[in-house]
């Protein structure tokens, strides 16, 4: 058995009385590999350096898209919110811009007597009796529109048979004079039914027709509150 003091251990130190001679080191580590194995090992290590960087980077990535999206979504959540309450900003204002831009519009246009014609016979149109007498209400302005027309219409006619005396010109001037206290009549052809009254209340564009069953209301300030009704969705 060789004494513990014989033997030679990594885990000790060795110290000699005298300096030793005779003896020298060349090498000290692992003991030398192949030239293939050192390249099977070096090319190991790569895929291991690359496979480790791949796995670091593609982690990288998917924590830069997952905030990304995370702060579309936020930004897409913001657009939503704020687009609803700008629609419903402006469906509560858009009737009133739409009521006060026709009132505008309308006020500037210019109705002939071809316009007024087509506004009461329009409403004439929704009443079921063409025999019934209806009373027929506008401003002068347009009641003065639709006599012109009826006289432009029947001037032909009288200077064709042109025969009345001097007499019945004198009554036919004084009864002009109380033209309208009564009604008028025969203003619009094929509507005989027809009695055209003037109301100064009315505007330009307004009628209102009377019949046995009440009043038909075509007032523009009517149609128009109307439509402001349908645009607010009121009951």
């Amino acid at each position: 058995m060789i004494p513990e003091e014989a033997t030679l251990s990594y885990n000790k130190s060795i110290s000699f009385p005298e300096a030793p001679s005779g003896f020298s080191v060349t090498f000290c580590g692992d003991p030398s590999l192949p030239a293939d194995q050192a390249e099977a090992k070096a090319h190991s290590s790569y895929e291991r350096g690359k496979a480790e960087a791949a796995e670091f980077y593609q982690t990288e990535i998917k924590k830069l898209r997952d905030d990304y999206a995370r702060r579309q979504e936020e930004l897409l959540a913001k657009l939503d919110q704020r687009t609803t309450e700008l629609v419903s900003q402006l469906d509560n204002r858009l009737p009133d811009l739409v009521v006060g831009l026709a009132e505008r519009v309308l006020d500037k246009v210019n109705l002939d007597g071809e316009a007024i014609e087509g506004i009461v016979k329009g409403m004439v149109s929704e009443f079921a009796g063409q025999e019934e007498k209806l009373e027929v209400y506008l401003c002068p302005q347009d009641l003065s529109l639709l006599r012109a027309m009826a006289r432009a219409e029947s001037k032909p006619e009288e200077e064709e048979g042109e025969t009345e005396s001097s007499e019945e010109g004198f009554a036919s001037a004084i009864a002009g004079i109380f033209d309208g206290l009564d009604g008028d009549e025969s203003l619009l052809a094929g509507y005989p039914n027809l009695q055209f009254f003037e109301d100064p209340s009315l505007v330009p564009g307004d009628c209102q027709i009377k019949s046995r069953f009440g009043l038909l209301d075509g007032r523009i300030s009517t149609k128009l509150r109307k439509v402001e009704e349908e645009l607010k969705g009121d009951d």
